[in-house]
């Protein structure tokens, strides 16, 4: 049995997903969240996890319908969201997008593909401005998914390779703001569109999740000490301040914070009693909320907890009747055992 295969990842991406939901719930519906929760961002976490779980799913099933399962996972989730936020685009506009078919439909395809990016100006009066903004980061997968076969295939000749990424990405993640500061499009600089297009600035996030696999034998006998990065990462969160090694929240998390992040992530999948979640909600949790939002401001309801009930019962009728029956076409699964 795959070691790799028993863990509390699920958990760990439930979390994530609820610390997104809580923390856009308090920015855009006036709510204010206790201040610890902002400090275990879950984007990066994300990233991380992304990292570690699809190199190792490729490289345990040697490629076998990698692409399949990628979009097993992501699309069709992805197509009904999209759908409840054409809903809601339309109830908050009403008849001024009736008569904009080509629009709405460039819209529509460019969120069910790689473009979650797009929002048109005529959307930006409903809501918060951005239907799904969460979205960016599905890009970003993507793209990150697309690279992986190229990774593993060029390592073989290059063993230093994801290191040497690491790096690279990481550098660009340090300097990238200071040097791509000038506006490109409205008031997003080019680091800007690169963070929200491509995975090149987050690439070291999930090369840490890549090297946490690779080296999982090595790091195993470590992971039952691990609950101690919490120490450095309080320590950090009290006297850290704005700088990129030590700042502890929000997606542009410090390097040195992020690398006990990982750490507390690591023990908390494998480090404590397997316990099987029956169900995925984090998916439908990340990719619901901000429509289920949107659609409480354009109903002038700012109810913080009707939000993530909503949230959540959008996100159970999606695992339950759109994802679990598309993931039981999957040919492999790193899902615990």
């Amino acid at each position: 049995m795959n070691p790799l295969q028993r863990n509390n990842l699920e958990w760990v991406r439930l979390f994530l997903a609820v610390q997104v939901l809580v923390v856009h719930v308090g920015d855009h519906l006036g709510y204010k969240i206790p201040e610890i929760v902002k400090h275990f961002p879950g984007v990066p976490g994300f990233f991380f996890v992304s990292g570690f779980l699809i190199y190792s799913s490729y490289v345990s099933s040697n490629g076998r319908g990698y692409f399949r399962n990628r979009f097993l996972r992501i699309f069709p989730g992805l197509l009904f969201v999209t759908i409840g936020g054409l809903a809601v685009l339309l109830y908050g506009r009403g008849t001024g997008l009736v008569g904009q078919p080509g629009l709405l439909a460039l819209w529509f395809f460019s969120q069910i593909t790689i473009g979650q990016a797009y929002n048109p100006a005529l959307f930006r009066h409903i809501g918060v401005g951005v239907i799904n903004g969460a979205l960016w980061t599905i890009t970003v997968e993507l793209l990150f998914y697309a690279v992986v076969p190229v990774f593993v295939f060029v390592e073989r000749r290059i063993r230093s390779l994801v290191f040497v990424l690491f790096v690279l990405c990481l550098v660009f993640y340090l300097i990238g703001p200071t040097l791509l500061y000038t506006p490109i499009y409205r008031d997003k600089s080019a680091y800007d569109v690169l963070a929200t297009l491509t995975p090149l600035p987050w690439g070291w996030m999930f090369c840490s999740g890549i090297l946490c696999a690779k080296f999982f034998p090595r790091i195993q006998p470590l992971i039952e000490y691990m609950w101690l990065s919490i120490i450095p990462m309080l320590l950090m969160v009290v006297f850290g301040g704005d700088d990129p090694l030590t700042w502890s929240s929000g997606n542009r998390v410090g390097v040195l914070y992020y690398m006990f992040y990982v750490c507390l992530i690591l023990f908390v999948a494998f480090g404590l009693p397997i316990k099987r979640l029956p169900f995925d909600f984090s998916y439908g949790i990340y990719i619901w909320h901000m429509p289920v939002i949107n659609l409480l401001l354009v109903l002038n309801i700012d109810n913080p907890t009707l939000a993530a009930l909503l949230t959540l019962l959008v996100a159970a009728n999606s695992w339950f009747l759109v994802e679990k029956p598309a993931l039981r076409l999957k040919r492999w699964t790193m899902r615990p055992v």
